[in-house]
């Protein structure tokens, strides 16, 4: 029992430091809608400028203006100017329309009029992607509820919720999809149940740290007393145990990710049958990342691929891979995948998409070349000085804020959690059992 608790103490105190930067920034992380995580902060550091460009979702082009959107907001550049920021706020799509454009953002709509952005429907809405069709908008609310809106009328016309068929949903995934769902709070349970509970892993990490810590100094000092006593006592109790369960799904899902190309062959190569799939792969009503209408058929893409209707009650498979983002452009919908390679659907027909970029997020033309946005697009885009928090904690989360081997680190905050937990719950269980 001494060497258990010499053994919790080293691994506490080594690994704590890290592991309330890992909560903390992993709690950030979960909550991308969240808009104070988008405040600015400057910087000249290239590395983090060129991270805070996996912000920039959408861009539309016409008549010599670029409008471009992104999660911190819109930018604009007219041919003789520079690019200025004329919108704040998490904007996911961008659509010409009519002799204007419009956004898509987590506060409805918006349509430029003159010089400004004017709302113009759905507002207190969080769109999380959305389809443009001559005067009909169809959007997406928290990857969840479908909404058709009526440009012309400014009216909501539908609200609805899918419900896809259980045949539809038998499909075997492979191990690195089912271990990035779990890490990243979607990979047991719908209705937000997989975010809440790594929320509240992530909570109860940071309480451990701190109050880890609190209490071994306060014990090394030689202070003891009713607070240290009480802390002991929520230090080691069942709602800590509970989170114990999540915490090691995190550790060990995140070293996978950590080395995903040291990984990839046993990752891809291994399989998970349906039938030992958590509940949510048996519903997916939260997982609605694109969608798309052409006038006839309506079309949502989400982690097992395309699904098509008619109607918006009746679903099917059309085609079988994450579709991750819809851009269409007139008969033709381009299918950017995560995962699982990019399509073309024309004509009724997918095709395999070839020397298209993974995950891509839009696409545009200027005279006449394609251009895809992603992460590394160079072209059309705004020069930026700053970054938004988000950002700096996604760095400090994966450790590219501090070096190229923090992973290391991170692999050893890892380890050092699971023998927190081992340990911890082994002498938690000796003392009940006593």
């Amino acid at each position: 029992m001494v060497k258990m608790h010499t053994l919790h103490k080293f691994a506490g105190i080594s690994s704590g430091v890290f592991l309330l930067i890992l909560a903390i920034s992993g709690f950030v992380l979960d909550h991308d809608y969240w808009r104070s995580f988008y405040k600015q902060v400057h910087t000249t550091d290239q590395v983090l400028l060129e991270k805070e460009k996996r912000l920039f979702n959408a861009i539309a082009i016409k008549n010599d203006h670029v409008v471009v959107g992104a999660m911190q907001g819109v930018f604009e550049k007219d041919k003789d100017h520079s690019f200025s920021k004329t919108f704040s706020g998490i904007t996911t799509k961008v659509f010409p329309y009519k002799e204007s454009f419009l956004l898509v953002t987590d506060d409805g709509i918006y349509k430029k009029i003159n010089t400004k952005w004017i709302p113009y429907g759905l507002q207190g809405h969080i769109l999380t992607t959305a389809s443009l069709y001559n005067d009909t908008l169809i959007a997406v609310e928290e990857k969840k509820i479908i909404l058709i809106y009526d440009l012309k009328e400014k009216k909501l016309i539908k609200k609805t919720t899918i419900d896809l068929p259980e045949l539809e949903l038998q499909e075997d995934i492979k191990l690195s999809r089912f271990i990035r769902d779990l890490h990243y709070g979607r990979g047991i349970f719908e209705n937000s149940i997989s975010l809440l509970l790594n929320d509240y892993a992530t909570l109860v990490l940071i309480f451990l740290s701190l109050s880890g810590y609190f209490i071994w100094y306060r014990i090394h000092q030689r202070k003891s007393g009713k607070l240290i006593r009480k802390l002991i006592k929520l230090h080691s109790n069942v709602f800590i145990l509970f989170a114990s369960i999540f915490l090691m799904i995190l550790a060990i899902t995140g070293i996978f990710l950590d080395h995903s190309k040291a990984f990839a062959p046993f990752l891809k190569s291994t399989t998970v049958p349906s039938s030992f799939l958590p509940p949510v792969y048996h519903s997916l009503k939260e997982d609605i990342w694109s969608i798309d209408y052409d006038g006839e058929r309506y079309r949502i893409g989400n982690r097992f691929g395309v699904y098509g209707s008619d109607d918006l009650k009746c679903w099917e498979l059309e085609n079988r891979g994450f579709a991750y983002r819809f851009v269409r452009k007139n008969d033709t919908l381009y299918i950017s995948g995560m995962g699982a390679p990019n399509r073309i659907l024309k004509d009724s027909t997918y095709t395999i998409y070839k020397y298209s970029p993974h995950m891509f997020k839009d696409i545009f033309k200027v005279d006449g070349i394609t251009y895809f946005l992603t992460s590394t697009t160079q072209c059309y885009l705004p020069e930026l000085n700053s970054i938004s928090l988000y950002t700096l904690f996604l760095s400090l989360h994966d450790g590219s804020f501090f070096a190229s081997w923090w992973i290391w680190i991170n692999d050893f905050a890892a380890v050092m959690l699971i023998i927190l937990i081992i340990s911890g719950t082994y002498r938690w269980w000796h003392k009940k059992r006593r």
